[in-house]
C-alpha cells in the first residue's frame, strides 16, 4: 500500500454561506467525488487549548500525535519554538514510519539558497518549518530545483508560478501535470508527504477570487491524482492544521473543526477513531498495520 498525504495549511469546515466561504464557489468537485464515496471526518483544532489555532502547534500536533498547544501552554504560529523543536525532532511520522521499515518523502521543492540560509540564518523565514524538521529529524533527503525540472517535485504553489516571479528559469506547470509527478513520486515510497499553504495566504488576504483560484488549483491537482490511483490499493488522505480560507469574513485563523479524508477501499474508517489533530498519526500508523507506541 502506498498513501498520498496532501496537507492543506488554513483549510477548514466553514458554513455553505457563498459570501463567506469560498469552497462554495470554487469548483471542488474532485474534493466533493472523494467525500461522497469515502466520506468526512471533522476534527478539532483547538486541542482544549484557548485561543485560535495556529500552524506550528497545529503541524506539530498532526504530525507527532503530542497535544503541542498543551505542552507549550498557547497556540503557537508560523515557525516552531525550540520546545516544540524538541518534540518534532524526538518522535514524529516520517521517524516512526522509518522506525518500522516503511519509505517516506516530501514532495515538495525547495531552492538551493533557502536551504544554505536556513543553515547559516535559522532565524525568521529561514527557521525550519515542521515539514522540514520532518525531513531534518529522519534524514529524509530535500527536494531541489533540479528535482523540478526533472518532473520529481513539487513547488508549494504547485505550478511553479512563484519560482519564474523571482527569477528562476523553470517551466510552468498545470495542475494535472504536478498531480501526475506527485502520484509518480509515490509510487517509490510508502508515504509521500505534499504541503499546500496558499490556501492559509489567501485566507488571510480575504481576496475571495485568490482564494477561490489556490481552491481550483487544488481541485484540478486532486482529478488527475484520482485518475491515476488504484484506490483497492492506495489511499489519498487530506487534511489540515486549522480553519482560513473557508471564511473570509475575518482575515485571522477561525476555530471550525479540519476535515480529515481518508479515500482508500482497504481503510476500515471507523476504526481509527479520529476526533482531533492528535488523532491523525495514530490513525496513518494504523493504516499501515502499525501499532504507534
Amino acid at each position: 500500500m502506498r498513501m498520498i498525504f496532501i496537507f492543506i495549511d488554513g483549510f477548514g469546515m466553514g458554513e455553505k454561506d457563498p459570501e463567506r466561504n469560498p469552497c462554495c464557489i470554487a469548483d471542488m468537485r474532485y474534493f466533493e467525488y472523494l467525500i461522497e464515496r469515502y466520506g468526512l471526518i471533522c476534527a478539532d483544532a483547538t486541542l482544549g487549548v484557548e485561543g485560535l489555532p495556529q500552524s506550528a502547534t497545529g503541524q506539530t500536533t498532526l504530525y507527532t500525535g503530542v497535544n503541542a498547544a498543551k505542552a507549550i501552554g498557547r497556540h503557537w504560529s508560523a515557525r516552531p519554538t525550540e520546545e516544540l523543536e524538541q518534540i518534532i525532532m524526538r518522535d514524529n511520522l516520517f521517524l516512526s514510519l522509518k522506525r518500522n521499515g516503511r519509505t517516506v518523502t516530501f514532495a515538495n521543492v525547495y531552492s538551493t539558497a533557502y536551504l544554505e540560509k536556513m543553515k547559516t540564518d535559522s532565524r525568521g523565514i529561514y527557521r525550519p518549518s515542521v515539514t522540514t524538521l520532518l525531513c531534518l529529524s529522519s534524514d529524509t533527503p530535500f527536494r531541489v530545483l533540479d528535482d523540478y525540472m526533472k518532473k520529481r517535485g513539487i513547488f508549494h504553489d504547485i505550478t511553479g508560478k512563484m519560482l519564474i516571479e523571482n527569477g528562476y528559469d523553470v517551466p510552468l506547470r498545470t495542475p494535472e501535470e504536478a498531480g501526475e509527478i506527485l502520484y509518480n513520486i509515490s509510487r517509490d515510497f510508502d508515504l509521500t508527504l505534499f504541503e499546500f499553504f496558499m490556501t492559509d495566504i489567501q485566507g488571510h488576504s480575504g481576496d475571495r477570487e485568490k482564494a477561490v483560484y489556490e481552491l481550483e488549483l487544488l481541485n484540478r491537482m486532486l482529478g488527475r491524482l484520482i485518475q491515476l490511483v488504484d484506490f483497492r490499493e492506495d489511499v489519498i488522505l487530506i487534511t489540515s492544521d486549522h480553519g482560513n480560507i473557508e471564511d473570509l469574513s475575518v482575515k485571522t485563523h477561525t476555530y471550525n473543526p479540519v476535515p480529515v479524508i481518508i479515500a482508500g477501499d482497504a481503510v476500515d474508517r471507523s476504526a481509527l477513531d479520529i476526533h482531533s489533530l492528535m488523532d491523525v498519526k495514530p490513525a496513518v500508523m494504523r493504516i499501515f498495520g502499525i501499532q504507534d507506541a
